[in-house]
């Protein structure tokens, strides 16, 4: 039964998303993908404590065992990644019902679509369908980003699509390297046939897999595409592409590297991260609109997830990882509060809201204290582990990690002096309905509870990380043999 919980999320996503476009109720169309998502998010729960005891679920389609069959795999990594996707989309649903007007309704169709290809690349067992998934939800993603039909968008959107046409054919060619090479495409029996030999062709095929999860991620030098792609789209949408898309980007490149193996990336890993950490910081540091200076941030926060992954420190990448996902539900939550406000997401245009307003400049406060990482705000207890185990790798890094919190949190004070405590510039109470309170509240207190509850966060995170570092486990139960 488990298994038929974990795969209903896509079989939901594909029926709805196709049917979706029927129906002329008042708001309709924003209910059944609320409710879609909202029963996957509740089937993933109910299997919270099989997974726990079992680690990886698994089903092959029609019966065909792998790796010839198509095979759905998921352990605790994978799963964590999912719900992660699941609660991304309720809050940005939340925040879409009054940013799109019903009668989009090929919006809720697509949006469906592309949270059943953010879920289905965190379920799949073999690289061809992870491409198929990527394809879906690339797909979504550029008709989704030239939606409003304005100039910018369309632009925006065309230049998305070009770059990652690009990022798509590098996966693509990377597949055939290692299908070429090593005549299988399910992940398991890659990972076993790697720890036995591997070839120049496999290990051109991993490289070129990298750089296009690199591009998902947003990693630099592959981030062009994303402070285009949330200037020009809602910020329902920015925040799918942000904590959603991104999310599954660094999960694939986790995959990668813990479960297909075949050589150390360790240093490449770390270069792209210490890169992906200064160059947004810096970017982020130097806009004045806010939606970039968000999407900015969140390719520098990345680059410790990936640092974390570089050096081993798994534990610490994947803490980091949640932590982002609640610091950017928070962030951009508030921030479509304020632009709606000002009707502008220039921050010149901003200011004057820190009198009236204190449950939104309480979360604003409380998602940039967390972004730069000041302690008893959860940024801080997952940065805290990268940076111990920074030291022991590469001090340098560690360092320069260090350095970039400093410029995060300069970042972070500019926004907040610009919105808040810059010159009066129009009326400063903004009345909030009650979802969007109860959402500021729950966000807002998520990160202080993961930033005063360390230890048994942390445990969990290590147990996670843990699943999906035990290459041998996942080898078996996947492919149903007795050992390696």
């Amino acid at each position: 039964m488990a298994y038929f919980n974990l795969i209903v999320p896509v079989l939901l996503a594909a029926v709805l998303g196709i049917t979706i476009t029927s129906g002329r109720h008042k708001d309709y169309h924003w209910r059944i993908s609320f409710w879609a998502v909202f029963i996957s998010l509740g089937l993933l729960l109910m299997d919270f404590s099989e997974i726990m005891s079992s680690k990886i679920i698994t089903y092959n389609m029609l019966g065909w065992n792998p790796p010839l069959g198509i095979c759905f795999a998921v352990d605790l990594v994978g799963y964590l990644v999912m719900s992660l996707v699941a609660v991304t989309a309720l809050a940005a649903l939340v925040i879409s019902r009054r940013e799109i007007h019903d009668d989009k309704k090929e919006f809720y169709a697509l949006f469906l679509l592309l949270f059943l290809g953010l879920a289905g690349v965190s379920m799949t067992g073999d690289i061809f369908n992870l491409f198929v998934f990527f394809e879906i939800l690339s797909i979504a993603s550029y008709a989704l980003v030239s939606y409003s039909g304005r100039m910018g968008s369309v632009a925006s959107s065309v230049r998305f699509l070009i770059m990652g046409s690009f990022a798509t054919s590098l996966i693509l060619l990377g597949i055939a390297f290692i299908y070429g090479s090593l005549g299988t495409l399910n992940m398991a029996d890659i990972s076993r046939s790697l720890t036995n030999s591997s070839t120049t062709a496999s290990l051109a095929g991993l490289g070129l897999l990298l750089c296009g999860f690199s591009f998902k991620a947003a990693a630099a030098p592959f981030h062009a595409w994303k402070p285009s792609v949330i200037r020009y789209t809602p910020l329902s949408l920015g925040l799918m592409f942000t904590a959603g898309g991104t999310t599954i980007g660094l999960y694939t490149i986790f995959r990668l590297a813990a479960t297909i193996g075949g050589f150390d990336m360790s240093w490449l890993l770390i270069s792209l991260s210490l890169l992906t950490m200064v160059v947004g910081a810096v970017l982020a540091f130097q806009t004045h609109n806010l939606k970039k200076l968000l999407a900015y941030s969140a390719i520098s926060q990345s680059g410790y997830v990936l640092f974390g992954l570089g050096i081993g420190s798994y534990t610490g990448a994947l803490y980091h990882l949640v932590n982002l996902v609640i610091i950017d539900m928070l962030l951009f939550a508030a921030s479509y509060i304020v632009i709606r406000h000002f009707r502008s997401s220039n921050l010149d245009r901003m200011g004057g809201l820190g009198s009236g307003n204190p449950l939104l400049l309480a979360s604003f406060g409380v998602g940039a204290l967390s972004l730069a990482g000041l302690p008893l705000f959860n940024g801080f207890s997952s940065k805290l582990i990268i940076y111990i185990a920074g030291f022991e790798v590469f001090p340098l890094g560690a360092i320069a990690a260090m350095l970039v919190s400093v410029l995060t949190l300069a970042y972070c004070s500019k926004m907040m002096f610009m919105i808040f405590f810059s010159n009066m510039k129009g009326d400063s109470r903004i009345s909030l309905d009650l979802d969007l309170k109860l959402v500021l509240v729950i966000l807002a207190g998520l990160c202080v509870a993961f930033g005063v509850f360390q230890s048994p966060v942390t445990d969990v995170m290590a147990a996670i990380a843990g699943s999906g570092l035990d290459r041998e486990l996942y080898i078996r139960t996947v492919l149903g043999i007795g050992g390696v």
